[in-house]
C-alpha cells in the first residue's frame, strides 16, 4: 500500500471523527437552547472555529498514528514516499469532485437561506457540504486507487 493510499484512509477516519464529534457537541448544544438569542450565532462561530483547530490537530494526529501502524502491520523499515503521476492524478481527481460537490451544497445553502432558513441552519449545511465534499473525495481516491485510474 503506497503512502497516498494509507493518508487517504487516515484522512477519511479523520473527517468522519472530526465533524461527528461536532455535530454531536452542537446538537447537545443546540438541545439545550445555548443557541437562542442574540449571542447564538456568536457561540456557533466559536464552536466552527474549535472545530477548524481541533480539525488541524485530529488530521495530523490521525495522519501519524496511522503510518506508525500501518509501518508496524507492514514490517516496512523503508517506507516509500514517491508521489508520482499516477498519484497526482487521482489526487486532482479526487479534488475536482470535491468542489463540485461543495459547489452543490453550497447552492442548496443559498437557496435554504432565500426561502427563509436561519442562519444557524444554513452555516451548519455549509458545514455539512464541507464534510460530504471531503467525505466523497476520500471515497473516490480510494476506488480510483483500487480499481485503477
Amino acid at each position: 500500500m503506497n503512502f497516498e493510499v494509507k493518508n487517504t484512509y487516515a484522512g477519511l477516519v479523520s473527517t468522519v471523527v472530526i465533524f461527528a464529534v461536532y455535530y454531536l457537541v452542537v446538537s447537545g448544544m443546540y438541545a439545550e437552547g445555548r443557541f437562542a438569542g442574540p449571542e447564538g450565532l456568536a457561540l456557533l462561530g466559536k464552536a466552527i472555529l474549535a472545530l477548524m483547530a481541533g480539525g488541524i490537530a485530529v488530521h495530523i494526529v490521525v495522519l501519524i498514528l496511522a503510518n506508525i501502524v500501518f509501518a508496524v502491520i507492514q514490517r516496512d523499515p523503508k517506507p516509500s514516499f514517491v508521489v508520482d503521476e499516477r498519484d497526482k492524478m487521482i489526487e486532482l481527481r479526487g479534488l475536482q469532485v470535491s468542489y463540485y460537490v461543495f459547489g452543490a451544497g453550497y447552492v442548496i445553502s443559498m437557496v435554504a437561506l432565500a426561502m427563509g432558513m436561519g442562519a444557524f441552519g444554513v452555516f451548519n449545511l455549509l458545514l455539512a457540504s464541507c464534510a460530504i465534499s471531503a467525505w466523497v473525495e476520500a471515497v473516490l481516491r480510494l476506488v480510483l486507487y483500487h480499481r485503477g485510474f
